[in-house]
């Protein structure tokens, strides 16, 4: 027997083998105890290799799980609990308990919704992940689910010669199914506050999320303390129902979100909602506002202090400390602050920048990260962190009052009363006073400026500077613009065109994994038009940018339109090269329309040849190309936030190849197809090991349908195949054979017998008697 070895298998497990174990040495493994007790685990610096267990269930808010003694969440043996008006967790019926740490605790979310979730370990959200730069990581995530594949995309990590280790459904690999487990392995790189979660179809909303901090090397000298166990902050929005249901609801034709019971039908007098609009009149978001958290605790407007849960995040007066604050919101923007504190930023997207210091305000949207410096100079006492949508009521003249939909937390001093809900409320909850001689700041805008009434300076992503620069063989420049490889895409459109696609095509997952299956299948059939100026009707498609191997490229990311949009790029890092804003009115501060550095036109003089409104192909207008700055200082991100009526001009070097996602980090968006794929030099994917798994459609004929209902096993253990027909089996064949040859004896063959027997004698009597009436002669 001759064994085959393909070179794809020996890669793969090449790759594997070093990826694990590096260098042929000693490696030193971390096993980290991560469970359901734990909301952070800490991998040992000096390991080589961080090993962590996730088991990813489908558990009920306000709910206990008994663990088995494998360490396994039984999600058949649950107790509900509530909160008292102590703020204490209490079983809901006393003859109905679950002990800890025997248990899980009970998610008391906003307090108010009693419903499904996806949990890491139990929690929502997810332990905190924390290891050293340039460690190997491990995750082996085991799915208890009873319905509902999963995978967990791994965001800001750039993975490389490893992009099958992305996690992204149908990209990277196929979903992880009920009752199976899998195991990623990747670099720790680069440094810097990061998160995992779901990449499906709404599990992050519904909980799936957790925060991965890669700690730097050579950041001893900091002159402040990083406690990433302790003062990591992961915002949430939070819904009533799970966000499918929400997805469903907000593309049925009533598009209606009032609070009635979930399974009532809405009052057909009701009006639609019709979306909610932030400070500059831009949309902000299709579903309504419900509750937010702050490490899987927050409060629901309706729910009183005393019956809540805040998290609580300790600091010791007169220290200095780094928070960590990741965007893990499926919808909406926030505005996050903490009472009678300035905050100084130090990071963004893992990369260190130029501290921007005295901010009120850092606005940060899904997907985004950012790091930074607390003074804790304030009296001793209990402050209100706080997270405020940027949605405002229009009704009146700026500054436009806000509506109030908050996330909240509890940032206490050591020594001050210890935070629980009845003494929430008494919490500091001091908020900027912004004047013209003391006006406020606020980090990130998405947006040119706030209107001058709110006293409000901007600092903006593009004015932001890395502190250390970046090194030469890494910085995506080139010594003429015709070597740069330039692609516009555009995120919004004007007028009623199909929403939420990238240059009019809605992006359609493959129905297999491309790392895994992309040699196999043929998928050409699947891919966009890429023909300029189609798709003004929409097209739904597989939408793929092919790149050659390192190559400068150029993405303007185009918002004709009236929504912001955070864009973020698997695999990689981008340089912010250019920004673009819209015009505003200087009465309301309202955009008025989009950029005019753009056109949406073939001919930008010929107005009877219009694609205005899906603009499908936009482009510079002549004259008005921006100004192209990069250097070693410019900032570097991974997720970005494309100003409504905008643009934002990134560059980046194409070499890491692999199949990248590039998408709107805002959920529905991405769930209606505002994201394509970038495909990095075909040539050169580092093959996936083939033990990874394939998926995909499943075609049957009837031909092979008859075949295989006719296979059977017969009494000696061997195949065979019947011959198709609508009769009996070859047993029952036999036997009708047998009785048919003994009919055809019995009914033909022996009567024949008989008769040619009966001829036989009676013609032979005959010749006898004719012999006898012969007289006979006798010889004398």
């Amino acid at each position: 027997m001759t064994t085959r070895i393909s070179v794809r298998g020996l890669w793969a497990a090449f790759t594997l083998f070093s990826l694990v174990t590096g260098p042929v040495q000693s490696q030193v493994v971390d096993y980290v105890a991560c469970d359901h007790t734990t909301t952070s685990c800490q991998c040992d610096p000096d390991a080589d290799v961080c090993e962590f267990n996730l088991q990813v269930s489908y558990l009920q808010t306000f709910t206990r799980y008994r663990v088995t003694p494998e360490g396994e969440i039984d999600d058949l043996d649950g107790y509900i609990y509530t909160i008292n008006d102590s703020g204490m967790i209490e079983p809901f019926q006393s003859d109905q308990t679950c002990d800890l740490p025997g248990c899980t605790e009970a998610a008391t979310v906003d307090g108010k919704t009693f419903r499904p979730y996806f949990s890491f370990n139990g929690h929502i959200a997810g332990p905190t992940l924390i290891v050293t730069a340039d460690q190997t990581i491990i995750v082996n995530v085991k799915s208890t689910l009873r319905a509902h594949g999963i995978t967990i995309h791994w965001h800001g990590m750039f993975l490389r010669n490893t992009p099958w280790m992305d996690g992204t459904g149908y990209i990277s690999q196929c979903p992880i199914n009920p009752g199976t487990s899998f195991r990623y392995i990747f670099r720790a790189a680069p440094s810097g506050t990061h998160f995992y979660h779901g990449h499906i179809q709404g599990e992050t909303a519904d909980g799936l999320l957790g925060a991965l901090v890669i700690r730097e090397r050579d950041n001893d000298d900091a002159d402040y303390f990083d406690l990433p166990d302790q003062h990591t902050i992961v915002l949430q929005d939070w819904w009533r129902q799970p966000f499918l249901s929400m997805f469903a609801l907000q593309h049925s034709i009533f598009e209606t979100f009032y609070p009635q019971d979930v399974s009532e039908l809405p009052q057909v007098s009701r009006d639609r909602y019709n979306g909610s609009i932030g400070p500059d009149n831009t949309d902000l978001a299709s579903i309504p506002f419900f509750s937010g958290l702050i490490n899987g605790m927050g409060r629901h407007r309706d729910v009183p202090f005393a019956t809540s849960r805040l998290a609580s995040f300790e600091v010791q007066g007169g220290n200095r400390y780094r928070f960590r604050l990741v965007g893990a919101q499926t919808v909406y923007a926030f505005n996050f602050s903490i009472a009678g504190h300035k905050l100084t930023v130090i990071a963004t997207d893992s990369f260190f920048i130029q501290p921007v210091e005295q901010v009120d305000y850092i606005i940060i949207h899904t997907g985004e990260k950012y790091d930074f410096v607390l003074d804790a100079d304030q009296p001793m006492g209990n402050y209100r962190i706080l997270a405020e949508t940027l949605e405002i009521d229009d009704s009146g003249s700026p500054p436009y009052a806000s509506l109030n939909n908050i996330a909240e937390a509890i940032l206490h001093y050591t020594g001050a009363v210890t935070p629980v809900g009845p003494n929430y409320a008494d919490a500091n909850s001091e908020t900027p006073t912004c004047t013209p001689a003391n006006p406020c700041r606020a980090f990130n805008c998405p947006f040119m400026d706030f209107h001058e009434s709110y006293n409000t300076i901007c600092t903006r992503v593009s004015d932001l500077r890395l502190l250390n620069p970046t090194p030469a063989d890494e910085l995506p420049t080139s010594d003429t613009d015709d070597d740069v490889l330039q692609t516009f895409l555009n995120f919004g459109y004007e007028g009623d065109g199909i929403p939420d696609s990238i240059n009019g095509r809605n992006f359609q997952f493959p129905p297999l994994a491309l790392h895994t299956q992309s040699d196999s299948f043929d998928i050409d059939p699947l891919l966009c038009p890429s023909e300029p100026y189609t798709c003004g009707d929409g097209c739904k498609c597989l939408h793929m940018l092919s790149l050659p191997f390192n190559r400068v490229v150029r993405l303007v990311l185009a918002n004709i339109g009236r929504e912001t949009h955070p864009i973020h790029l698997h695999g990689h890092s981008f340089f912010i090269v250019a920004t673009g804003y819209g015009e505003y009115n200087s009465t309301t501060g309202f955009l008025v329309r989009s950029t005019n550095a753009l056109t949406c036109r073939p001919d930008e003089n010929d107005f009877n040849t219009v694609d205005e409104e899906m603009c499908t192909t936009v482009r510079w207008r002549t004259d008005h190309k921006p100004e192209i700055i990069i250097d070693p200082f410019t900032p570097r991100k991974d997720t970005v936030i494309v100003p409504a009526g905008g643009y934002i001009v990134i560059q980046f070097l194409s070499d890491n190849p692999g199949y990248w996602l590039l998408h709107c980090h805002i959920e529905p968006h991405l769930m209606e197809g505002m994201a394509m794929v970038v495909n990095i030099a075909q040539e050169r994917h580092s093959p996936a090991p083939t033990s990874l798994g394939t998926c995909g459609n499943f075609n049957l004929s009837v031909s092979e349908f008859n075949e295989r209902e006719q296979f059977f096993f017969d009494s000696t253990g061997s195949t065979s195949e019947k011959l198709y027909c609508n009769c009996i089996d070859q047993t029952e064949l036999g036997v009708a054979i047998a009785f048919g040859v003994l009919g055809f004896l019995v009914l033909v063959i022996l009567p024949s017998a008989i008769c040619a027997i009966a001829c036989y004698k009676w013609r032979a009597g005959k010749k006898t008697k004719s012999f006898a009436t012969v007289p006979l002669k006798v010889k004398e």
